[in-house]
């Protein structure tokens, strides 16, 4: 099972005392030592980008979201220079800086606050959401909350999904996705999604989860929580993402399709997607700093025309074609996307490419509302 996050101390700004996510909080940690307060925590940063992440583990605030919780996803700009398409998606933004501690998360160069930041205000969040959903009846809104955090690695203190979830019961052109690399996803089962809502999984060989995604859940784990979920009417999603390149990655990647396959059935899988290592040049040092035994810095890496770091182009197209050679024994790879890429490299993946990002989005929706089967047993609350 993935750690249950416990910080040293707690933080509760005035405004968000009498939010249910904060009794939830209070109520999961009663033992942690708690301050009200107006305003930010008192807590020194350190000097480095480094210390002041692996420092940030050790605070928790909540606080309220003075702007929009919801915007769309950094890359899905319909009109960029880079050449990268992207799938339209748009993000919920409910909590800022992660528990885990993934040697490759951009997160790290990124943040720069010494504590971790739930936002519990969530009146105005259902506010915006139902007026983006009522706005658009007829079109199908993928909105998603694993941007700036684990979905699901706060929910035994926050019950966030448990608000959600039946608030989103009214919107039937909603696919609220949950993105995670746990396996807390007790506070889900019985919920009834009714087809709303979709669980999703990074997922990688557990040579990589042990030595590079430090204080998630195991694969097996994390598969077996998608089971769960799948019984319970949720749509499962999964995130070959990022993929990394060492010596032995054939077979590994190739174990790890073959052991998803054990657990899930292919109509099972709602969304799937690839995507290779990439990271602003910021990420670097902080990395080597953070976590000296971590490989992924060894490889050859380059400047792409996005200004992140990439493998090199040809290496990249081999590894999805690797990829989409071991999936394609268990399903359509027309149902397989890219993150983050040129249509150049769909082109050499798959034999075509998407015209634009809407073509991209076209291709996730079609498989995701074709694929959609309701929930497997009666949903009771004795959901195993």
């Amino acid at each position: 099972m993935a750690s249950i996050y416990r910080p040293k101390q707690l933080w509760i700004d005035r405004d968000v005392l009498e939010s249910p996510v904060t009794a939830h909080v209070r109520r999961a940690l009663p033992q942690v030592p708690t301050a009200i307060i107006e305003g930010p925590p008192p807590v020194a940063a350190p000097d480095t980008q480094a210390a002041r992440m692996t420092a940030s583990k050790k605070h928790l605030y909540l606080t309220s979201q003075q702007g929009r919780f919801i915007r769309p996803c950094p890359g899905a700009s319909s009109r960029r220079d880079d050449g990268q398409l992207c799938c339209g998606y748009t993000i919920v933004d409910i909590v800022s800086n992660c528990n885990y501690d993934c040697t490759y998360c951009y997160l790290q160069s990124y943040l720069n606050t010494p504590y971790m930041t739930v936002y519990a205000n969530i009146e105005p969040l259902f506010d915006e959401l139902a007026a983006l959903l009522r706005a658009a009846p007829g079109q199908r809104i993928r909105i998603g909350s694993g941007e700036f955090s684990d979905s699901l690695s706060l929910e035994p203190l926050t019950g966030f999904a448990k608000l959600l979830v039946p608030f989103l019961r009214q919107f039937p052109n909603v696919l609220f996705e949950f993105k995670t690399k746990s396996d807390l996803v007790d506070h889900l089962l019985g919920l009834d999604p009714q087809g709303r809502v979709m669980v999703s999984w990074s997922i990688s060989p557990e040579a990589v989860v042990r030595r590079e995604e430090h204080k998630t859940a195991s694969l097996a784990a994390r598969l077996q929580a998608a089971q769960r979920c799948r019984r319970a009417g949720y749509q499962i999603g999964l995130h070959f993402d990022p993929l990394l390149h060492y010596p032995g990655w054939e077979s590994d990647y190739e174990g790890l399709v073959d052991e998803v396959f054990t657990y899930l059935d292919p109509d099972d899988i709602a969304t799937l997607s690839m995507g290779s290592l990439r990271f602003a040049p910021a990420l670097k040092p902080v990395v080597r700093s953070r976590f000296p035994k971590s490989r992924i810095m060894a490889a050859e890496l380059f400047p792409g025309a996005d200004g992140k770091i990439r493998y090199f182009k040809p290496l990249r197209i081999d590894m999805y074609r690797h990829m989409t050679a071991c999936l394609q024994r268990y399903l359509d790879p027309e149902r397989v996307y890219l993150c983050m890429e040129s249509q150049d490299v769909w082109q050499q993946v798959f034999g075509r490419a998407p015209a634009c990002n809407l073509d991209v989005e076209r291709r996730i929706q079609g498989a995701a509302l074709g694929r959609f089967r309701p929930a497997l047993i009666p949903l009771n609350g004795l959901v195993t």
